[in-house]
């Protein structure tokens, strides 16, 4: 089970503001060129560690000491410490920009009847339409969620299938966590609103941005049709035996909500690519700078009803409870994430490339077989609980270094991220899995290893497959 910090009433709006001068730096720095701004974002990420070390969760204790040890090889090893320690801490630091201005996001998703109103239609489809329902709705509320699609479709499954014949509660439950657990990670493999992209692009240099996320999207409908094929065959059975029976009809389409939802992604999109062009940066900073703009109009709009002075006011107490008490709650993940990509920075720095050459040499002439193994390191470390942050990270840091790689950075970005994409569902130890293990009562290897396992290994095949067929492209 995860861990958690839980630090003392006082500490929390410190590691509020320290957290903010973390974003607000390392967008000055990302966004705007102000490369000298990383040094302050180091800083405030260092103090934000401090405030967190005197109520540690064992989680966070561990992925400190190995952060520690490492700090302490790469100044005994290395000709320039430094320079590796703050390349780790710059990586660090973006990672806990990227998931706190997500964050945000999640937020304003939290409060909005839309986002509500479309769980509840998800969640009513008849079982013939489902899981192709429920994959979507995981997937594309995903993309303002994050993980936290988990915990609005969760509970809701839980109440529909507890309303229903007790007979088929287990199964209905168990295939619709699978449609939602399956569809919601597929967004690693193409969105720019994901950590996983985000690192893609900073890890592998000559990563081309729009061919990853053309192969990915393409990708990810794939996966879809995997996962409704596993669904029909495992189930087909049942579904023939019980055809006969009479259902209420689904609820009517909630077409204003899917209005405001998809206005919400546009004016998103849109803003990404203002800021784009405006400031000349890549589509990832572009992202996490535009991100509080329209956090900001999205609370804004939810509450105009009241007036348009009461509606800024409101977005103005909501930003600072954002700061106060939604950035310190997401202290656990934020040094999760970013103690992650430290760790792997230095790993990576710290293996001789020499090495990792070597290990690679025998598997030169087969680049297929190199990319099975490196799609397959992921989900099968993160059944050790070896987070996957870590293992691309030192995967991608030590393979790019490699001289004559046969594998291109962008098909090798895109491997990566499947391999990532693999380890949410089909591994006990995955956030997801961990997330519905404690909304559902039930252990982590039952829904990952028994209800997901056949999927993982067709969408591992599958993904293969794919990436395969996109070398040669």
């Amino acid at each position: 089970m995860a861990s958690q910090i839980q630090p003392a009433l006082p500490a929390r709006p410190v590691l509020g503001l320290a957290l903010l001068l973390v974003v607000l730096a390392t967008l000055a720095e990302r966004a705007f060129g102000l490369h000298d701004a990383q040094y302050v974002a180091a800083a405030a990420y260092l103090a934000f560690v401090l405030g967190c070390l005197h109520r540690l969760g064992r989680r966070e204790a561990v992925l400190l000491s190995v952060a520690a040890l490492l700090t302490a090889l790469a100044i005994l090893w290395q000709d320039d410490p430094l320079a590796i320690l703050l390349q780790g801490l710059d990586t660090a630091t973006y990672m806990a920009t990227f998931l706190l201005t997500l964050g945000m996001l999640r937020t304003a998703a939290a409060t909005s009847p839309a986002v509500l109103e479309c769980g509840i239609y998800l969640t009513q489809q008849p079982p013939g339409r489902r899981y192709a329902a429920l994959h979507v709705g995981g997937h594309l509320l995903g993309l303002l969620l994050n993980f936290g699609v988990l915990n609005l479709l969760g509970p809701m499954i839980r109440r529909g299938v507890e309303s229903g014949d007790p007979a088929l509660a287990e199964i209905r439950e168990q295939r619709q966590i699978s449609a939602v657990l399956r569809g919601f990670p597929t967004i690693l493999l193409w969105s720019p609103a994901t950590i996983t992209q985000a690192l893609m692009i900073s890890l592998l240099p000559g990563v081309d941005a729009a061919r990853l996320l053309t192969l990915g999207l393409v990708l990810t409908l794939i996966m879809l049709g995997v996962g409704w094929l596993e669904d029909r065959v495992r189930w087909h059975k049942f579904q023939r035996a019980r055809a006969h029976i009479k259902r209420p009809p689904p609820p009517p389409a909630p077409w204003r909500a899917f209005g405001g939802m998809a206005f919400i992604c546009l004016a998103l999109a849109g803003s990404v690519v203002l800021v784009k062009l405006a400031l000349d940066i890549p589509i990832v900073p572009a992202l996490i700078t535009a991100i509080p703009c329209v956090v900001l109009v999205w609370i804004v709009l939810q509450n105009t009803g009241q007036g348009l002075g009461t509606a800024i006011a409101a977005a103005g107490q909501r930003l600072s409870q954002i700061v106060t008490m939604s950035f310190p709650n997401a202290s656990p993940e934020t040094l999760t994430l970013s103690s992650s990509a430290f760790i792997g920075v230095l790993v990576a720095a710290l293996l001789p490339p020499e090495l990792v050459a070597a290990a690679i040499r025998p598997l030169e002439d087969q680049p297929l077989l190199l990319l099975a193994i490196i799609i397959a390191i992921v989900p099968l470390a993160s059944q050790i609980a070896f987070n996957p942050i870590i293992s691309v990270v030192v995967l991608g840091g030590a393979l790019i270094r490699v001289p004559g790689l046969p594998v291109e950075p962008t098909i090798l970005a895109l491997a990566l991220a499947s391999g990532w994409m693999l380890a949410l569902p089909g591994s006990p130890f995955s956030i997801p899995c961990l997330i519905l293990g404690r909304l559902l009562n039930r252990p982590g290897t039952q829904i990952s290893w028994r209800w997901n396992g056949v999927y993982t290994l067709m969408a591992y095949a599958t993904v293969l497959g794919f990436i395969g067929c996109a070398r040669l492209l």
